[in-house]
């Protein structure tokens, strides 16, 4: 019979077929003395204490981990997408407690009970590049210190030798860099250089080069703007030197991602950005919760051996090889300043992580300090990676942030993007009809007949691509009243209403008769729950859902995808790349572009003037308003619903400002005051207007936009100067 200690205490048996009780307790006395003295270490057997993982283990991996590996964990543990998704859901999106969750339910599961569960678990961990963690598991549970001091980790045998060459990242070979950089323009390629030329079609897709106008750039110089020629934008210089960082600032619907998507362009083709080996263009809605190691991974093709810990210190070793465009800053929520170390930010700086009631410091900056990946917040502040190219997109009100940070400013270099000029814009509709050059030609003398479409919805390509369909698509009856749009939520009403009659046409015949009518009743019904979403999306900064969001009204999501008001596209990140898709597998649920969700948010914000009065005031009164600038379009769309809306908000406008209103609020007042077109509303504005003001000071860089406000709303000024 063999002993049950191990082979160091062999000496200690007896001969006798069993034992005595004093003997027992001798020999295990005898073992915890051996043990103390650190002379003998027990092998890891079945439900060891080294074998298992205790809870208090398992809380602290919980934490540890950042919220982006959730998936990773969860599907690597041998669970469902929709699986972990519903335990996420039964944590209220507590991404610690839904780990721990995760992590207590796989405990549970295996089998048979002695297996070794930390071995097993390090080794998962570490295929999904957690090896910080696996390590630390492996290094086996704490062991109170014999001299009662802190808490001491199991040593095993490769902690006592010194880390090896495999311990460390291993660099890319040059062959791996540019087989990387393949990928890269593949995924380029078959995504971002994609044009649509239906802006809600995603079939409707042409060849890059076939639709796309070069779009008006200009840079700032103090005061003063000049124009950009596009060719020169990668060839600046600010002190002799190109400028680490650039802030590229447009209006909604202006060319910013486009603008993205030509520079991933050129690099394809050779051009202009050649002399970088790799160009990471970053949407920013879809990539909240992830580090730029972990993007560049998820463009990646499936059999590319490279890891996030080679991508990650491949751009920290080669930073002047490497450009990234970030698009859609306005489209995250939080802070963003110039930091000495992304410990000492306050608790208010910029997320791109899903906010927590418990979030760590790492997860704070958006980096996971396991992979030492970094986080965007970092290398938009410059904490990380100063030394590298990057561009930002925003709306102007995000940039505002920016400028008015004294360590910020100094290190990024403003471009503006004004979206079509007037020979651009025929052009781009040229383009648009190559086998009709009649009616492009029809169109262009539409557009410079109109003021209001010339001089401000002709700038902007998304404006432009959805006249340019509806003069495809529509009838002479229809295209008369096309010509009469006159603000930014007409020409969407006029395109809402297209798209659905487009669709319900398909489905009944009779165009006209009750039954089409009734049929077009029904779609309204259904999208009022995608209207509801839209909002609450918008108000938390959420521009992409899960399937799981539209869970309760699946026919309501299934019809806004077929009317065009919504899309579903295979964007698979960084985590479902790393596995293989499966049936259950959520794709993402987006609006085509974010104004079509802060229209639809709009629609659903004025209802509740009717329906829910309370909350619509709290909303208008506590939310809306005083973050007016950043939801600018959500105030157009709502308005512009009916003229009661229209005066309540006006009036709590009006309100806000009892002490007197500034140059810029009162031309966001009269922008709003001019998509609601009511006469009464434009009144309101005026009488306040007058009382106070008897001279208004138009300066160039005042939208035609706001130029037709004013002259919508009356004349009541004695003097007007234009500088």
């Amino acid at each position: 019979m063999s002993s049950p200690f191990s082979r160091e205490l062999r000496f200690c048996q007896v001969r006798r077929t069993s034992y005595t009780m004093d003997g027992f307790c001798l020999l295990w006395l005898l073992l915890i003395l051996l043990m103390r003295a650190g002379d003998v270490e027990t092998n890891p057997g079945p439900n060891t204490a080294e074998s298992t993982v205790s809870e208090m283990e398992f809380l602290k991996l919980a934490q540890d981990i950042a919220p982006s590996y959730f998936n990773a964990v969860g599907i690597s543990l041998g669970f469902s997408y929709a699986q972990i998704q519903a335990i996420l859901a039964e944590n209220l999106k507590n991404y610690t407690n839904a780990l721990l969750d995760v992590f207590m339910k796989w405990n549970v599961k295996q089998q048979p009970s002695h297996s070794d569960k930390r071995q097993l678990l390090a080794d998962k961990l570490r295929e999904i590049d957690l090896g910080g963690l696996s390590d630390g598991l492996l290094s086996g549970p704490q062991i109170p210190n014999s001299t009662g001091g802190p808490p001491r980790a199991r040593l095993l045998e490769s902690q006592t030798k010194p880390p090896s060459a495999e311990s460390q990242t291993k660099p890319l070979s040059p062959e791996l860099v540019d087989r990387c950089a393949n990928d890269f323009k593949s995924k380029y390629r078959s995504t971002v250089c994609k044009i649509r030329a239906d802006p809600l079609g995603p079939t409707s897709i042409v060849q890059f080069e076939d639709l796309h106008t070069d779009l008006v750039l200009q840079e700032e110089h103090g005061t003063e703007k000049r124009l950009l020629d596009y060719n020169d934008i990668l060839n600046l210089k600010v002190n002799g030197e190109f400028p680490k960082r650039i802030m590229v600032q447009g209006e909604a619907g202006a060319g910013k991602t486009t603008l993205c998507a030509k520079i991933a362009w050129d690099w394809i083709e050779g051009r202009h950005s050649s002399h970088f080996v790799w160009v990471l263009i970053v949407p920013l809605r879809e990539f909240k919760q992830h580090t730029i190691g972990q993007i560049a991974k998820s463009y990646l093709a499936k059999d590319n051996p490279t890891t996030v810990s080679q991508i990650t210190e491949y751009i920290r070793s080669n930073p002047d090889k490497v450009f990234i465009a970030f698009d859609g800053l306005d489209e995250v929520s939080g802070k963003i300043m110039k930091t000495k170390s992304c410990e000492s930010q306050p608790t208010d700086r910029m997320q791109l992580q899903p906010s927590q009631p418990s979030v760590t410091s790492s997860e704070a900056c958006g980096s996971s300090s396991e992979t030492g990946d970094i986080g965007l917040v970092d290398i938009l502040c410059s904490d990380q990676l100063a030394s590298c190219s990057v561009l930002v997109t925003t709306r102007p009100w995000r940039a505002v942030e920016i400028r008015l940070d004294g360590d910020l400013t100094k290190l990024y270099t403003f471009i503006h993007v004004e979206g079509f000029n007037r020979e651009n814009l025929s052009v781009y509709i040229h383009k648009y009809f190559p086998k009709n050059a009649d009616k492009a030609n029809q169109l262009i003398q539409f557009t410079s007949e109109n003021d209001v479409i010339s001089e401000d919805m002709a700038r902007y390509p998304i404006y432009v691509a959805m006249l340019c369909l509806m003069w495809k698509e529509l009838d002479e009856q229809t295209l008369k009243e096309v010509k009469s749009l006159k603000t930014f939520s007409q020409i969407f009403k006029t395109m809402i209403a297209f798209l659905k009659e487009h669709y319900a046409q398909k489905k009944v015949k009779n165009v006209g008769s009750p039954s089409l009518l009734a049929y077009l009743k029904k779609i309204d019904v259904l999208l009022g729950p995608i209207a509801k979403q839209a909002l609450t999306g918008l108000l938390e900064n959420t521009l992409v859902f899960s399937e799981d969001d539209f869970k309760i009204y699946p026919e309501s999501k299934d019809t806004a995808c077929r009317v065009g008001i919504l899309s579903q596209e295979d964007r698979i990140t960084a985590v479902m790349d790393t596995y293989e898709r499966h049936s259950h597998v959520q794709l993402p649920v987006f609006f085509p572009h974010k104004l079509f969700q802060e229209y639809m948010a709009g629609v659903h914000l004025a209802s509740l003037y009717e329906s829910d009065r309370n909350e619509f005031n709290r909303l208008i009164e506590q939310v809306v308003l005083p973050r007016k600038e950043e939801f600018r379009y959500l105030l157009y769309f709502t308005v512009a619903q009916n003229k009661s809306i229209a005066t309540h908000v006006i009036k709590s406008m009006l309100h806000v400002h009892v002490l007197g209103i500034s140059y810029m609020e009162r031309n966001l007042i009269v922008d709003v005051a001019f998509e609601s077109l009511d006469p009464d509303v434009a009144a309101l504005v005026k009488d306040r207007m007058s009382s106070e003001e008897t001279m208004l000071i138009v300066k160039t860089s005042m939208t035609a936009h706001t130029v037709a406000g004013y002259t919508f709303i009356g004349p009541y000024l004695v003097s007007l100067i234009i500088v």
